[in-house]
């Protein structure tokens, strides 16, 4: 019996539970299935998977690229794209995300059984890394670790990451809203996300980008701060955002 999670993100029936018998017979026991972005996230928030085989063209809003970014985010699992599609466009974007393989449909139990097998391997065996992966999430470039300094008038004034409660776009400039006074400058949302910490802020919409901290509440549409402004939730955007929040649901 193989104690590894395994989770499937495939939104049809017969392939999930034909990878599913696969894993089985190759004593692969804790086997999760979803067939949407928002389960998979679910689950692996709940069971934080070793590896994950992930469908490529999933039906919804985010297709398999995209949920698979979202959850490199959340776990250190490698993940295996299932596709059909050898487009050059797709495989590129795959690519972007580094993941541990490729399957093409159709597949035979050899596919699954040489890819999981190589995978879990060099999973198990690989140095580790998690000291060096620490220290360098607390490097920054930068001498001052907890403030950016926003050019006001002639000068540069400091501003505590703690102070800033959103960022709200307006054509090619921004609003910085923040504890003292709000800044609007030209810069774009991109260069925003570039500067701001991605551990503190998080892009919700396209104009929009809130400090996490400030959430009071929030549901599928908007996120209530805790200064009162509401700030709409774009529906790209839900699933990322719901990804870096730990939450207590019913099921």
């Amino acid at each position: 019996m193989k104690e590894e999670r395994i989770l499937i993100v495939e939104d049809d029936v017969n392939i999930s539970e034909n990878i599913e018998e696969i894993l089985q017979l190759l004593g692969y026991v804790n086997i999760d299935i979803a067939n949407s972005a928002n389960q998979a996230i679910k689950v692996v928030k709940k069971y934080r998977p070793d590896m994950v085989f992930m469908d490529i063209k999933l039906k919804g809003d985010k297709d398999g690229i995209e949920l698979g970014e979202i959850i490199q985010q959340m776990v250190d699992a490698p993940i295996v794209y299932v596709t059909s599609y050898s487009d050059p466009a797709i495989i590129e974007r795959a690519k972007r995300t580094h993941p541990a393989g490729f399957i093409v449909k159709p597949f035979n139990s050899n596919d699954i059984h040489a890819m999981v097998e190589i995978v879990l391997y060099n999973q198990r065996t690989r140095p580790t890394t998690s000291e060096g992966a620490s220290s360098k999430i607390a490097e920054s470039p930068y001498l001052v670790v907890d403030a950016v300094y926003i050019k006001a008038d002639n000068s540069f004034e400091r501003v505590d990451y703690s102070d800033i409660y959103y960022v709200e776009a307006n054509g090619n400039m921004v609003t910085i809203f923040s504890k003292n006074r709000n800044f609007t400058i030209r810069k774009s949302m991109k260069d925003m996300e570039e500067k701001l910490p991605s551990n503190l802020f998080l892009r919700v919409q396209k104009s929009y980008i809130v400090q996490l901290a400030q959430i009071e509440s929030f549901n599928t549409k908007e996120i209530n701060l805790r200064t009162g402004d509401i700030v709409q939730v774009g529906r790209q955007y839900y699933n990322s955002f719901l990804a870096k929040l730990n939450t207590i649901t019913e099921s």
